[in-house]
């Protein structure tokens, strides 16, 4: 008798293939030629234009979205929940974390708005390897 589909499985390879994916397409998007500068000299990557790469990232990031749900409320809500409830009745253990997660990421988003560094130099960086294409 044939074994029934193992939805736990199935879920964690996409999110693997969804992240590793993602990775690799937002690496390249980094380093790819600025829009007109990829059409026009019909710029490619494992024979993906810069379109090709852009619809890529967006639809795996729509995958690894619904698998992310999936994963968390229909295969482990059970799981979520006793973990939710758990970690409610004996307060949060590590506020001290929490904080310095928020903060840093606060941080990351601020400093990226503000174009102040070392964000600044990352942005520069991408910018300086896309506008080499063009040359």
């Amino acid at each position: 008798m044939k074994k029934a589909v193992s939805w736990r499985v199935f879920t964690s390879f996409g999110l693997f293939i969804a992240f590793v994916m993602m990775l690799v397409s937002g690496l390249i998007l980094y380093i790819s030629p600025h829009g007109r500068v990829a059409n026009w000299t019909d710029w490619r990557v494992i024979g993906l234009t810069r379109r090709g790469w852009l619809n890529q990232h967006t639809l795996f990031g729509f995958a690894f979205f619904i698998l992310s749900f999936f994963h968390l409320f229909i295969i482990n809500w059970k799981a979520f929940l006793c973990y939710l409830k758990s970690k409610s009745g004996e307060g949060l253990k590590y506020p001290g974390e929490l904080l310095a997660v928020v903060i840093l990421a606060l941080f990351f988003g601020i400093g990226t708005y503000l174009n102040i560094q070392p964000f600044s130099t990352v942005i520069k960086f991408g910018n300086a390897i896309s506008d080499s294409w063009g040359r």
